[in-house]
């Protein structure tokens, strides 16, 4: 009878157990290295293109702000003339058109509406923490919070503007007015049939209200296009802190 005799199995000793197992914990670890180290550089790459269109968003932003600060100064100037004709003339019961032309310029101004395209997906896309400099991380908060601020008061800023448009169709006498309405073929505040000469009626009972309002409306503008303007400091110091940061000057 034949007896089959298994051929030994070579044990492992325990220096070969602890190096295969080595070798398999920095097989594992370095594939963790290089996925943690490519996870980095793509979130680099975004981080830049980031910052890229964060630069080109501020660009409009200060240039959007600059187009109308002349408008909100021409308001407030008009304004002024409105009341300089009716300091010197303290009960009139009739204006010229060059005081009819100021009511209607100081009813109006410059609305500003933020270009938010790349903020919006920095926030949406949780892409906020992927900007490692802190002093551009903190001035895009404080920037972001200037005009969460001012959008703030855009509504209330509106109503006023309604309010004193309002208020100017009361003031103003309709006959005196009508044949320009009529003859206005344009969507624009286009006089047809006034010129330097004519003269327009006001309902002086409405006249008191009109002035103290007005008032308040200079002050509102003033403090509107101030805020604004701290606004357009702030855009361009930002321009320039990322530019600097990210090298893209």
């Amino acid at each position: 009878m034949e007896v089959h005799h298994h051929p030994e199995v070579e044990k492992k000793g325990l220096k070969e157990y602890l190096l295969e197992g080595l070798m398999i914990f920095l097989a594992v670890f370095m594939g963790f290295v290089a996925e943690n180290l490519r996870e980095r550089v793509a979130d680099h790459d975004r981080e830049q293109q980031y910052m890229e269109s964060m630069v080109r968003d501020l660009v409009l932003d200060t240039a959007m702000l600059s187009e109308g600060f002349p408008r909100k100064q021409k308001r407030i100037e008009a304004i002024d003339s409105v009341f300089m004709f009716f300091e010197k003339n303290s009960a009139p019961k009739t204006i010229p058109f060059n005081v009819y032309v100021n009511i209607k310029r100081g009813s109006w101004d410059r609305t500003y509406t933020r270009h938010t395209g790349t903020i919006n997906q920095l926030k949406n896309a949780g892409g906020l923490r992927l900007i490692r400099t802190a002093d551009v991380r903190d001035s895009l908060a404080v920037y972001d919070q200037l005009w969460d601020r001012i959008e703030y008061y855009k509504a209330s800023y509106f109503v006023n503007q309604q309010t004193q448009d309002s208020m100017i169709e009361k003031l103003l006498n309709a006959n005196d007015l009508i044949k320009s309405y009529r003859l206005n073929s344009t969507g624009t505040s286009f006089y047809p049939s006034l010129s330097n000469s004519s003269i327009i009626r006001i309902n002086t009972t409405d006249l008191n209200s009109y002035l103290n309002f007005l008032g308040r409306q200079k002050i509102t503008t003033r403090q509107d296009k101030d805020n604004y303007k701290r606004l357009e400091i702030k855009a361009v110091q930002l321009i320039k802190l990322i530019r600097k940061e990210y090298g893209l000057e």
